[in-house]
């Protein structure tokens, strides 16, 4: 295995809150295939310093150079080295990055019902402890977990900078209902073998409520695990988190108003994404 730095030929460039960390985790596992070992790189929506510390206070951006996201890649030989970055989606300076720092590289997206992806991220918050209004105050427009399920423009925008054939996009359904099938896809795309055997059997970073509030309570919060991220042993964090995500139940259904509500709001930017796609989204409108 070589040593020479690069660069990734691909970067997982959204949606949060869409299956993107089991889409990791089963990549990680092909052997033909590079990923950093932070998930997160965020390099290539990294706004500058003064912009990320007062306009994305809640958002890590743990890579800031050049040459510490190369030293991501370090050692990757001859697999594909591949960012998952699906803060990119988002961000306003993504996609000159992209083009500055990975002229050649292929984007791939990851798209899911934005109801669903809405409540995914509203209970993803609360679980934080960034979020403790009820749904009805917390899902109306101008809040992040509703404005970040509008895809129509920004998939456009990507499109129309890097071209269609060089911005993939799958969806949260296939990835849960057909695994295998669709890993070959994304496997054919990044342009390495498809017959490889990966154990999609664990969901990771699934939506979801404490079962004990007592355990909640005694565990650091995710905030606090950030702060004591550089000064606790990565065993000890992998600990908690395990912890965490063990004490996490089922998720509660989304109120039926508040669904209806959404429904209707992104019931137009649905239907422009299908056409985009070419797509039936048919079951994003029903839920």
């Amino acid at each position: 295995m070589g040593t020479t730095a690069t660069l990734p030929k691909a970067v997982l460039v959204g949606v949060p809150r869409s299956g993107t960390t089991s889409l990791y985790r089963y990549l990680s596992q092909h052997p033909q295939i590079c990923l950093s070992e932070v998930k997160e790189v965020n390099f290539l929506s990294y706004p500058g310093e003064e912009a990320a510390r007062t306009d994305y206070p809640w958002m890590r951006f743990p890579v800031r150079s050049l040459a510490e996201y190369k030293r991501l890649f370090e050692g990757a030989g001859d697999r594909v080295p591949v960012d998952f970055s699906a803060s990119c989606f988002r961000s306003s300076v993504a996609i000159g990055r992209i083009h500055r720092f990975l002229p050649d590289a292929h984007c791939f997206v990851v798209l899911r019902d934005p109801v669903t992806r809405a409540w995914s991220a509203y209970l993803n918050r609360l679980a934080k402890g960034y979020e403790n209004r009820p749904p009805a105050e917390a899902l109306v427009p101008g809040e992040l977990a509703v404005d970040n399920g509008f895809y129509y423009e920004r998939l456009k925008a990507f499109r129309d900078a890097f071209g269609p054939e060089r911005v993939r996009v799958w969806l949260f359904d296939d990835l849960r209902a057909r695994p295998q099938e669709t890993l070959g896809e994304v496997f054919g795309y990044l342009g390495v073998d498809r017959p490889v055997s990966i154990d999609t059997t664990e969901v990771y970073n699934r939506s979801g409520v404490p079962r004990s509030e007592a355990l909640q309570r005694l565990l650091p919060s995710y905030k606090r695990r950030r702060q004591l991220g550089d000064a606790l042993p990565k065993p000890v964090l992998a600990a908690l988190q395990r912890l965490g995500h063990l004490n996490r139940g089922p998720a509660p259904s989304l109120p039926p108003e508040v669904e209806g509500r959404l429904r209707d709001l992104y019931a137009d930017d649905v239907d422009r994404v299908e056409g985009l796609l070419g797509r039936d989204l048919s079951a994003w409108r029903s839920g």
